[in-house]
């Protein structure tokens, strides 16, 4: 059974909160009494001063009205002192607005409530962002506060096609979360799908960005990430533009961009703020890095343990030579140091940043140096370990290098295992598992697997800005002109 808006009911749902502000108010000379909800600390003060409780005190066309009903339409017609006034008569929605830092004024005969937001909550300041470092453009990124962030887009784009959604994810936490994309440029079948998996989320709390991320992708069994985040608001603006659509989450100090291939993740938004050449260097850069760090680790088992011949003579004889005193494998150095390798990388995110930092170095130098000298590990396998891991360290998204991570101590396995034959499975396996991921109809690999022409000047290389005059077609089926 629906409930119905009175104060009775409110109090004694919240009988139990300290921080919920319950007080009645008396309107007129006929005794008119209304009743204020909010969350102490979520409104502001100095707000709900100035434009609830002294208009309702000293206004004089207040003080003659007979009904509730007179002076609710008073209110809303132009008597309220706060730009946003809304009327509200669902109770679900009414707690919503309480609980999110609006004040309700509650009108019990008309069981309806009018609802102010004085919203003036402690918010962390915009700052430079943390994980995209910027060396040559905009310095602001993304916070906790979805409305902050939505403003950031906002400011970027101030085109009257910009559509934010805002919906509410969660039984008990009721997180908000806006969807925004241009409505002339998107494709609305990836919109409403999106709008569809949000809407049908049934989980209590949105803790965490994975509660969120694993609605949304397709494939979840896959370690690549099908969606992308990013801190900075002049990236998502670009996204936007592109077709592509924008998922805020309150809580969350970065937003979503879908679709997502794997040519974004590899991307940097200093590409664009660069001369092409040098951007065009950079990204290669990156995709000979990826190879390496996949490749690299397992490529030196392989050939040390199945297929010497492979290496020149010199090469292979000092390779042998500083194995001479070490009485592991090839296989197992390399898998061994891999393995230190994560551990490294864990310790030095979990603890502090100033033992962390100090925990690396100690970790990476002392110990790396010690065991050669213990003959615990070959210089070689040193050197090869570590030139894969600063490797992957080059990729601009962190949740792709978590997967490039991944699958490279897997393909070293398989170098364990089977030498170049298992090297060459594993990376048949990985083209496959690869290309056959579809993001919202789009193929994860694209450009590279399609045909179509209008992206392949923004892949591995950056070509002009002039060059870029459509966009996917796949992405945003009706408008593809980007400029003329």
């Amino acid at each position: 059974m629906e409930k119905t808006i009175n104060s009775k009911q409110l109090k004694e749902l919240f009988v139990k909160s300290g921080d919920i502000v319950q007080r009645p108010l008396n309107i007129g000379h006929k005794g008119i009494t209304v009743h204020l909800f909010g969350v102490d600390g979520l409104m502001s003060t100095l707000m709900l001063d100035e434009t609830i409780l002294k208009p309702l005190t000293l206004d004089e066309n207040l003080k003659d009205m007979q009904t509730e009903k007179e002076v609710m339409e008073y209110l809303l017609e132009g008597g309220a002192f706060h730009a946003f006034t809304d009327e509200v008569a669902d109770y679900q929605l009414l707690l919503r607005y309480i609980l999110s830092g609006m004040a309700a004024l509650v009108f019990d005969q008309e069981q309806k409530a009018l609802i102010f937001d004085v919203r003036d909550f402690d918010k962390r300041s915009i700052t430079e962002p943390s994980d995209e470092g910027v060396m040559k453009g905009a310095k602001d990124s993304f916070i906790e506060v979805m409305r902050t962030n939505t403003v950031l887009i906002r400011r970027r784009l101030k085109s009257e096609f910009l559509v934010m959604e805002q919906l509410n994810v969660g039984k008990l936490s009721k997180t908000d979360i806006t969807i925004a994309y241009l409505s002339n440029v998107a494709d609305m079948d990836t919109v409403n799908r999106v709008r569809d998996t949000l809407q049908n989320i049934d989980i209590d709390n949105v803790s965490t960005p994975a509660f969120i991320e694993e609605y949304l992708v397709d494939n979840k069994k896959s370690i690549f990430p099908q969606i992308m985040y990013t801190q900075r608001p002049d990236r998502v603006s670009a996204n936007l533009t592109d077709g592509r659509v924008a998922v805020v989450v309150d809580g969350i100090p970065f937003v979503y961009i879908l679709p997502c291939q794997m040519v974004m993740l590899m991307q940097s938004p200093e590409d664009y703020a660069n001369h092409f050449f040098i951007g065009s260097s950079l990204r290669i850069i990156r995709y000979i890095a990826m190879i390496l760090t996949i490749f690299l680790p397992a490529f030196y088992i392989a050939a040390t343990t199945y297929q010497n011949q492979m290496l020149p003579a010199e090469i292979a004889l000092s390779i042998q030579k500083a194995k001479q005193n070490v009485p592991f494998s090839s296989a197992s150095e390399v898998l061994g140091l891999l393995v230190s390798f994560e551990i490294l990388i864990e310790a030095g995110l979990r603890l502090p940043k100033t033992v962390g930092t100090a925990m690396s170095i100690l970790g990476g130098l002392v110990v790396g140096q010690s065991a050669v000298e213990a003959k615990l590990v070959s210089p070689t396998v040193v050197v090869i370990v570590a030139l894969a891991g600063i490797a992957g360290f080059i990729l601009p998204n962190q949740d792709l290098s978590s997967g490039i991570r991944l699958t490279r101590f897997i393909m070293a396995v398989l170098a364990a295992i089977g030498g170049f034959f298992g090297m060459t499975a594993g990376l048949i396996l990985l083209i496959t598992h690869l290309c056959s991921l579809d993001n919202y109809g789009v193929a994860y690999m694209s450009p590279f697997v399609d045909v179509e022409k209008s992206n392949h000047k923004d892949t591995l290389f950056r070509f002009p800005i002039k060059y870029f005059t459509k966009r996917s077609k796949k992405i945003a089926p009706e408008n593809h002109t980007k400029q003329k």
